[in-house]
């Protein structure tokens, strides 16, 4: 069954193979294989892993994660503890590189917590460790307590015999997955705001993950340190250092291994000349490494790309003042390109929804007669309402299928990860309006459950649900008449709003409202 499978996959290259007939095809076929995986009483199957790399590839990597995690219990079944502390680690890296949800953050913390307890299987700590200060330091911005765990992870993996480690972590080199660590923990104390003694560690970790580059089988882990090493000289002010390192990088690196380092090598470079004030050289080369990270696997490259993208654009924008930072973001192509990756990735939805939210949204607005300030608010909150989809891997957006218990708790964190987005770039009003869209004001909404909402986030979520019942989509249903929209609103079948806003938005389309 897996080798069928991953023959199957190794036939398609991304997302974009993945349309019309061909998305039937391989859901079918996911489907099957989940099937086969979660049975305990099938035979080994030694494709797992590279079955989920694939499926990583072509923006499934939470497929990946319920794939090993399957395999894991199937080895637990069978009480060999080693392949199941092994498969769960690949579990956690997946998820990693999707988005890893509350639950999987309690389930790394648990796991790493039964390790230390029970004394056994230690050599897989680190990498546990890893994984979970990879969650708290990139996903949740937790940079004090994802310090503190790398800092064991790099602590542990050091205590551990090199031969020992690669006998028993199958797959793994030890250099590799020292460096990995060591890298990580740097890009997070890179953003830390540092004292004396975190630069202190920071020097510590940075020779540590540059001992015997040489000799890693890794060309992708040595050019991750070299670029760390850049981008710490760029953040203390150093950019001629900086800058001759990342030639160095760009012109040693092989081809197969240069697709990995160019997100990294424009991002620093744009970092430089940000804080240099070359907004539009540093703006152009934000957008390519935006643009070479791709958005459909959404992996840690991706996240920390748009992290900094938006860092890049903060600092400029501070140059400019509060009061011109909408024209400024929309100047620079900061909106238009935020919209272009929805797009890209939500191919249910994506920015033409965006932008018919924000039409209906403003109707109402007027209908109720607001003032101008509170219309542009409301126009630029439902333009960016739903930008905290960038941050959900591709196919957990397109889903053809019913969406399963985790499918959901990773659909639901777009309305706190886009507030988290916005809230980067000092737009505090937008960003509570993003935060609370899903809010319904008898509290049946999520993520919250609140009913204290404002009149512009009830305006911007009666437009959001308005429009996805009556356009078109790709996920095969049936696009529903306005006004039979309306009645469900009204009978509360889509949640509760207000009167006020459901008559606004009759009349603004054209209805009767008696």
């Amino acid at each position: 069954m897996g080798e069928v499978f991953l023959e199957y996959l190794n036939t398609l290259n991304s997302p974009r193979d993945l349309v019309d007939s061909v998305l039937i095809g391989f859901t079918e076929r996911l489907s099957d294989y989940h099937d086969f995986i979660q049975n305990i009483d099938r035979n080994e199957d030694p494709t797992s892993y590279e079955i989920g790399k694939r499926l990583r590839t072509l923006g499934a990597p939470m497929e990946s994660y319920k794939i090993m995690k399957a395999d894991a219990n199937f080895y637990k079944c069978r009480g060999n503890e080693k392949m199941f502390w092994l498969q769960m680690y690949f579990a956690g890296a997946f998820a990693n590189l999707g988005y890893p949800t509350k639950s999987i953050e309690k389930e790394a913390s648990y796991y790493c917590e039964k390790l230390k307890s029970e004394k056994k299987n230690l050599l897989f700590l680190p990498l546990f460790l890893n994984n979970y200060a990879g969650i708290l330091h990139v996903y949740r911005e937790n940079y004090t307590d994802a310090n503190k765990i790398y800092q064991e992870a790099v602590s542990t993996i050091r205590k551990i015999d090199p031969d020992q480690f690669e006998s028993t972590v199958i797959g793994r080199e030890y250099l590799w997955t020292t460096k990995m660590i060591s890298n990580n923990y740097i890009d997070s104390l890179l953003v830390t705001k540092r004292t004396i003694k975190d630069d202190e560690e920071l020097e510590r970790v940075l020779s540590i993950a540059e001992e015997k580059m040489e000799e890693t089988e890794s060309e992708p882990a040595r050019c991750l340190t070299l670029l760390n090493k850049a981008e710490a000289k760029a953040r203390r002010g150093e950019p001629e250092e900086a800058d001759e390192i990342l030639e160095e990088i760009i012109r040693d690196v092989s081809k197969n291994t240069r697709g990995l380092v160019e997100p990294g090598y424009h991002r620093i470079k744009a970092l430089i000349l940000a804080n240099k004030g070359n907004s539009e050289k540093s703006i152009e080369l934000m957008i390519r490494s935006l643009e070479d990270a791709g958005y459909y696997g959404n992996t840690l490259s991706e996240t920390v790309t748009m992290r900094d993208g938006l860092h890049v654009y903060n600092i400029l924008a501070s140059k400019k003042g509060k009061k011109d930072l909408h024209i400024f973001f929309r100047e620079k192509g900061l909106f238009e390109y935020l919209l272009k990756v929805l797009k890209i990735k939500d191919w249910y939805l994506g920015s033409e929804h965006t932008e018919n939210v924000r039409k209906t949204a403003v109707g109402i607005a007027e209908v109720l007669e607001l003032s101008s300030d509170k219309i542009k608010l409301i126009g630029t909150s439902a333009q960016l309402h739903d930008i905290g989809k960038c941050a959900i891997p591709w196919y957990s957006l397109n889903k053809i299928t019913p969406l399963d218990d985790l499918d959901w708790e990773v659909i639901k964190i777009h309305p706190a990860e886009g507030a988290r987005m916005l809230r980067k770039l000092d737009l505090e009003e937008e960003a509570k309006i993003a935060e609370e869209h899903h809010e319904r004001i008898d509290g049946c909404g999520y993520p919250e459950g609140k009913k204290n909402i404002s009149l512009e986030t009830e305006i911007v979520a009666i437009s959001d649900t308005y429009n996805a019942a009556v356009t078109p989509n790709r996920k095969y249903r049936i696009p529903k008449m306005p006004m039979d929209v309306i009645y469900e609103l009204k009978k509360g079948k889509k949640g509760k709003f207000s009167s006020q806003i459901i008559k606004a938005l009759e009349k603004s389309i054209g209805g009767d409202t008696e």
